[in-house]
């Protein structure tokens, strides 16, 4: 495999720009260019192959399940995390008096917004208070019970870059018989999904557009537990969740796929050819060293972040990802970011921290660039 340090030249953003904000939306890649350019040149001479949307579609699946060491018909295709809980949800009847939800208190809308949807139908929702920036098992052991239905938390919070025990999580959710939806998307790409978290959890639901790198949108992706898949009624299924989708337009019939694409929803098949470019980039490069080039890079920016007298939020090193959160006073991140984008440098504010996130196209010199940029911000006391 090529050496990690060299992917950043297929980035050409890199060039221009010191870019932490891969949290947001990944950078794009000159394969995904070309992939891009080609299937548009195509269209336009030829008319849309929509067939072969579909075979990327298919393809990007297949490199998904390499990514996370599972079985390719255990992935839906599923564009958007908000859209996976909502099918989730739905399979959710009215509530025992009783029946609860716990979610973390300051999670993503996306997976907070479907399950206190579910107040409409009785079941009372446990928000636990975020310790470290991220949801701790020790204060859902505190709220969970025998009539806890579901346990929802992002595996990266992406305003702290709080990493959760997702196997410990999942293991208090089983325990008393819940089910465990975890938000993926900060994390898969930027670190391994180890086979024991994965084995705690029902749903792992992600998108393509952060550490995935194709911001195309229109394609995402959901592994189901096999349990689930037995369980769940696929109630979002068009002719994508046919066991042969080309033959699946029209009744009377309905011949389900027997694999976890009958939750597939229709996808855009421009993104699909996208992350099929966009996945075949993180496989050639290697999965285990982009993640270890990742933590390098974090650990690199956490100290000196450290040494400059930005203090990052402190957690312990079972709990930290590729994202590194500074809190900000009141007032500072407007002009903060303001002086950063002068001096060339792409991050954002979320939650009041000043987010940081790393992937393996960044190098030591977008470090020292931020640093540098950081000992002289606007309007600031610190040293």
């Amino acid at each position: 495999m090529p050496d990690i340090r060299t992917a950043r030249e297929l980035f050409p953003a890199t060039r221009n720009v010191a870019y932490f904000n891969t949290a947001a939306v990944g950078l794009a890649s000159t394969a995904l260019d070309d992939a891009y350019r080609a299937y548009l040149d195509e269209w336009l001479d030829q008319g849309l192959d929509l067939v072969r949307g579909d075979a990327a579609g298919e393809v990007a699946r297949t490199a998904v399940a390499r990514l996370l060491g599972a079985d390719r018909e255990d992935v839906a295709l599923i564009a958007t995390v908000s859209n996976a809980a909502g099918l989730v949800a739905a399979q959710f009847g009215p509530a025992e008096p009783g029946d609860n939800i716990i979610i973390g208190e300051r999670e993503y809308s996306s997976n907070h917004f479907p399950w206190r949807m579910l107040e409409k139908k009785g079941y009372e929702i446990h928000a636990v208070p975020f310790r470290n920036g991220g949801i701790d098992p020790e204060l859902v052991a505190e709220r969970i019970d025998d009539q806890t239905r579901l346990l929802a938390f992002s595996s990266v919070q992406s305003a702290t870059g709080h990493r959760s025990r997702t196997a410990d999580l999942g293991d208090l959710a089983h325990s008393v018989g819940a089910l465990v939806f975890v938000d993926g998307t900060q994390q898969v790409g930027a670190l391994p999904v180890p086979a024991e978290e994965l084995a705690e959890i029902d749903v792992l639901s992600f998108a393509d557009h952060k550490f995935l790198c194709n911001a195309g949108r229109g394609v995402g992706y959901c592994w189901f537990s096999k349990a689930v898949q037995e369980w769940f009624t696929p109630m979002n299924a068009g002719w994508k969740a046919g066991r042969s989708p080309y033959q699946s337009f029209y009744g009377p019939g309905m011949d389900l796929s027997p694999t976890a694409s009958r939750f597939d929803s229709p996808i855009s098949w421009l993104a699909a050819i996208g992350d099929q470019a966009a996945l075949a980039v993180i496989e050639e490069f290697g999965a285990d060293a982009i993640y270890a080039r990742n933590r390098e890079l974090e650990a690199i920016l956490r100290t000196g972040l450290v040494e400059s007298g930005w203090e990052p939020l402190d957690l312990p090193e079972e709990n930290r990802s590729s994202i590194v959160a500074v809190p900000l006073p009141d007032g500072e991140s407007a002009p903060l970011l303001a002086h950063l984008k002068e001096q060339g440098i792409v991050a954002a504010v979320r939650d009041g921290n000043l987010r940081l996130s790393l992937h393996f196209y960044n190098d030591e010199d977008d470090i020292e660039r931020l640093l540098a940029a950081l000992a002289s911000p606007p309007h600031s006391g610190r040293r």
